[in-house]
């Protein structure tokens, strides 16, 4: 069962394979399938697809479940994929973790997402992030008594700038080759990447508070900020992939310099990175916080930060809340541009829930056309810290299946 290039297959055998990558294809969308459902979305003849199933079933990858519900005649058999036929591998590459997660063909987890201390941030060469990386890989699939050959695929979230190609600008910048190339030679299998907003944004999508929306919005703060965007049920993703930088928009009265080099991006102020800045000048200043107490001889974090909000420390909600306001400022933007039906807010600042909700509504009331906002439903994501790495697998997904071009196939 390898991941195959239809492109190197001949005549009959490449119409064949194709057939059953269609098959595949549906069955993984879709769950579970009847003969003559099957032969409506192929377009093929019911003894063709008999015979097809029968190949896949001895193949082992597909499972008859036996019969289903009859809505006039013979009850149909039911169809689906054997979900340990493979395994998908998805890595959520963060710069302050490092999560690994193996799915099986019901995009189910198999054991749990393994998180480590992720090595971006140490000044360390790509060769030695990229072998910390290998070496977690491997460890992974040893706790989880998993073969390596079972995995096919892989799926990749980086952050900073990806374009389409597989180029990263920020993060594994190579000047002959890209990340996504390095990255197929050191694993042995196809990989597919994306920025960790947009793949975030997937996960929503299909598993979270904005699954099945046509039109939603996912901002993600971290460290920094990212914009994931799905437009008439689609990724939108610009011209060269690389659209969503909101971090990175100008807001009105911000002159401070950012770490891009440029003036007065939102960053400056709501991201993780400058609610931890405004916190340590603060405290060197002589503010009185918990902040400081509940992180002891550690660094301060921005889950830190919240926690001490959440515990009514009136310094960590006043942080949240003039970062709440300018990202606020922002959304008012994005929803005057994009007319969306859900805006969702996700990554770590999440876990303040109302805390960070609240100002920028109170932004959203002030700035934002009435109509327009009373469109568009602010919710926070409910998929936790784990948004980024479910997305790996429809960053997977999109290529093998619902790219009516992609080359590859599971089968």
């Amino acid at each position: 069962m390898q991941l195959t290039n239809k492109n190197s297959l001949p005549g009959l055998k490449e119409k064949r394979y194709q057939q059953k990558k269609d098959i595949i294809g549906f069955l993984y969308k879709m769950g579970e399938l009847s003969k003559p459902e099957i032969c409506r979305l192929t377009n093929m003849t019911t003894p063709t697809i008999s015979r097809i199933i029968e190949e896949l079933i001895e193949e082992g990858w597909v499972t008859d479940r036996g019969q289903g519900m009859s809505i006039g005649g013979k009850r149909p058999h039911i169809f689906s994929l054997n979900p340990d036929a493979a395994y998908i591998m998805g890595v959520d590459v963060g710069r302050e973790h490092l999560k690994i997660a193996i799915f099986n063909l019901r995009k189910e987890i198999i054991g749990e997402i393994k998180v480590y201390h992720s090595i971006l941030e140490e000044g360390r060469t790509n060769e030695e992030n990229l072998q910390y990386i290998k070496d977690k890989i491997y460890l992974t699939l040893s706790e989880l008594n998993i073969p390596y050959n079972k995995i096919k695929v892989a799926g990749f979230a980086i952050p900073g700038l990806i374009d389409s190609d597989g180029n990263a600008f920020t993060y594994f910048v190579y000047e002959d080759t890209n990340i996504k190339k390095v990255l197929e030679k050191m694993l042995g299998m196809p990989v597919f990447i994306d920025n960790d907003s947009k793949t975030m944004a997937l996960a929503e999508h299909t598993f979270g508070v904005a699954k099945g929306i046509p039109d939603a919005l996912c901002i993600s703060v971290n460290e920094c900020i990212g914009l994931g965007m799905i437009l008439n049920s689609q990724p939108y993703t610009g011209y060269k992939g690389m659209a969503g930088e909101f971090g990175h928009i100008r807001i009105s009265g911000l002159n401070g310099q950012c770490y891009c080099g440029k003036a007065g991006c939102l960053e400056t102020v709501a991201s993780g990175r400058a609610i931890v800045k405004s916190a340590n000048e603060a405290i060197k200043k002589g503010v009185k916080t918990s902040v400081q107490t509940l992180a002891g001889d550690n660094e301060i974090t921005l889950s830190i930060i919240i926690k001490a909000a959440k515990q009514d420390d009136i310094f960590a909600i006043d942080l949240l809340q003039k970062a709440g306001e300018k990202i606020g400022e922002g959304i008012s933007t994005l929803i005057h541009l994009f007319n969306p039906q859900v805006l969702v807010i996700g990554g770590e600042i999440a876990d303040s829930g109302d805390l960070i909700i609240a100002p920028i509504q109170q932004i959203l009331n002030k700035y934002t056309l009435t109509r327009l906002k009373n469109q568009c439903e602010i919710k926070l994501s409910d998929l936790n810290s784990h948004s980024t790495i479910m997305g790996t697998l429809m960053v997977v997904m999109k290529n093998l299946y619902y790219d009516s071009e992609s080359n590859f196939s599971l089968y």
